[in-house]
């Protein structure tokens, strides 16, 4: 008798101790689930960029202006420092020297289809942008261009899944994954308002084809109207750090996007002179 209850403690014991380990990877699991629904959508190997691209009107291009310390320009330079202004702030200057913090997260995120731009409804996008993006996608689509959106807001935790997927993808080869993916905190992704478009023209692909579309040209002649400009350009990337991405606009507010246009700079100077 002694020995059947002393059996019935002993697994009753096991039970006590294997409950909470089981809810702990249970929690660890939900969490990596979590992390899986954010929409990652990867562009093929751009490291070789053939693409010829219309012309950006009105910007020039200085000389001996380079965002990194080193002698390549995709390098990241030797002192890293937190942005200047809040991540809230339109004019915040993100880039290889400036980095968020790992906790910053926009506040007003919103699903991008309450703009009508097409697969909407798989990313987010500050609130703050949605007026000016539903003129433009109404706009496009009465000069007859179509437009869709491939990626928009991604966490700090997005952006060390995509930077290590592009490590492993590129047998660790950080000088080439430098060139075209952030590392976590310096993507300007994080702020909720950057949209990498894309376009039926391309089967909403994301990609350096993007360039020799319609809806390229397009956005090329018109996103500033709505507050949107091009982030890394072709031909400046000693200046941006980045490879050329057509692709890619972040929206600054109609007023500041005239300024740059008006400038002749490039996205990357006018807001090193709005962060000194």
């Amino acid at each position: 008798m002694h020995m059947k209850k002393g059996i019935l403690y002993f697994l009753l014991l096991l039970l006590i101790l294997f409950i909470p380990t089981k809810t702990v990877d249970l929690i660890i699991d939900k969490e990596k689930i979590n992390d899986k629904e954010e929409d990652l959508e990867w562009v093929e190997n751009p490291s070789q960029d053939s693409t010829e691209v219309f012309e950006i009107p009105k910007i020039t291009k200085p000389t001996n202006t380079s965002t990194s310390s080193g002698t390549n320009w995709w390098e990241y330079p030797n002192e890293i420092f937190t942005t200047k202004r809040d991540g809230n702030d339109l004019l915040v200057l993100v880039n290889k020297q400036y980095k968020l913090p790992s906790k910053y997260a926009p506040s007003d995120l919103v699903k991008a289809s309450n703009s009508g731009i097409r697969r909407g409804e798989n990313y987010s996008l500050r609130n703050i942008l949605i007026a000016d993006l539903t003129r433009l996608i109404t706009d496009s689509k009465a000069d007859g261009i179509d437009l869709s959106i491939v990626s928009g807001y991604r966490s700090y935790q997005t952006q060390v899944n995509t930077y290590n997927y592009w490590l492993n993808k590129n047998n660790n080869n950080v000088a080439l994954v430098d060139t075209f993916s952030a590392r976590p905190g310096h993507s300007q992704h994080q702020l909720g308002t950057v949209i990498d478009f894309s376009s039926n023209e391309i089967g909403d692909r994301l990609g350096d084809e993007f360039a020799n579309t319609n809806a390229n040209k397009w956005l090329i002649n018109n996103a500033y109207k709505y507050g949107f400009v091009i982030s890394f350009p072709k031909g400046y990337e000693s200046i941006t750090g980045y490879k050329f991405e057509s692709w890619h606009y972040r929206y600054i507010g109609v007023e500041y996007a005239q300024e740059v246009v008006n400038s002749g700079q490039i996205l990357e100077l006018y807001l090193q002179g709005c962060n000194p």
